[in-house]
């Protein structure tokens, strides 16, 4: 589903972002990736949505060469993957049920198709009562839920989630993560998970990639307890 093969990247500037990365993740895997600022956790997702290329080594994501696309095939490779953001990102002047939309309006679906698949995935992320709020009327929480419920609207292999529970307190926390767990076995999506959060990471016990200086330092099997000097 994802393999990274000897992977380096450094910036123009000069900067060395990652080096030799080599990891596999098996389609339908929960991972967490973890690191101090500048462990190069940011690079590595710029590499796997392509934003970025790999300066030497391979990144192959569902199957696809992603170093070897051009920047016009990169919005429909990017099809296969959503994306969470700590900062939610959502459009302040469209209703949650517009904000959702917007991800499928964007790859052509057919409007009624549309409004069905809104409709399912509101109630998967428990926000079916919620449509015709607009974000600034939602706490954390459920801004977090929309937020998901968009990058899993058109139902990607991959979901990238960077830092989903930063601006949340301990409670919206686990509720993010029950949902995270629930979206991976319900739909098989590949989860990749970037946090700080040793706390969740130890108990939501997954498989853990630990980053850095650019460098994979450990990558502990599902159920590894990660200390918090890592």
């Amino acid at each position: 589903m994802i393999e990274c093969m000897n992977v380096y990247k450094r910036y123009p500037t000069g900067t060395n972002a990652l080096y030799d990365i080599n990891v596999k993740v098996e389609q339908g895997e929960f991972i967490y990736i973890i690191g101090p600022t500048g462990s190069g956790k940011s690079t590595l997702i710029k590499l796997l949505d392509g934003e970025e290329k790999a300066t030497k080594g391979k990144v192959k994501v569902v199957g696809i060469d992603v170093g070897t696309l051009r920047r016009s095939q990169i919005p429909i490779y990017r099809r296969n993957i959503g994306v969470v953001f700590q900062d939610f990102r959502l459009l302040p002047t469209k209703t949650v049920f517009e904000n959702i939309s917007y991800a499928l309006e964007v790859i052509n679906m057919k409007k009624k198709m549309i409004r069905i698949r809104v409709k399912e995935i509101m109630d998967v992320v428990g926000l079916s009562e919620k449509g015709n709020a607009f974000p600034a009327e939602l706490s954390g929480g459920q801004q977090q839920r929309v937020a998901i419920a968009r990058a899993i609207a058109n139902r990607p292999k991959v979901l990238i989630a960077d830092e989903p529970t930063g601006n949340l307190d301990p409670g919206k926390s686990d509720e993010i993560m029950e949902l995270l767990e629930r979206i991976n076995e319900t739909y098989g999506t590949t989860i990749l998970m970037v946090t700080h959060d040793l706390t969740l990471v130890n108990k939501y016990r997954k498989r853990t990639v630990v980053l850095e200086h650019g460098h994979i330092v450990a990558d502990l099997a599902e159920g590894g307890y990660v200390r918090h000097d890592q």
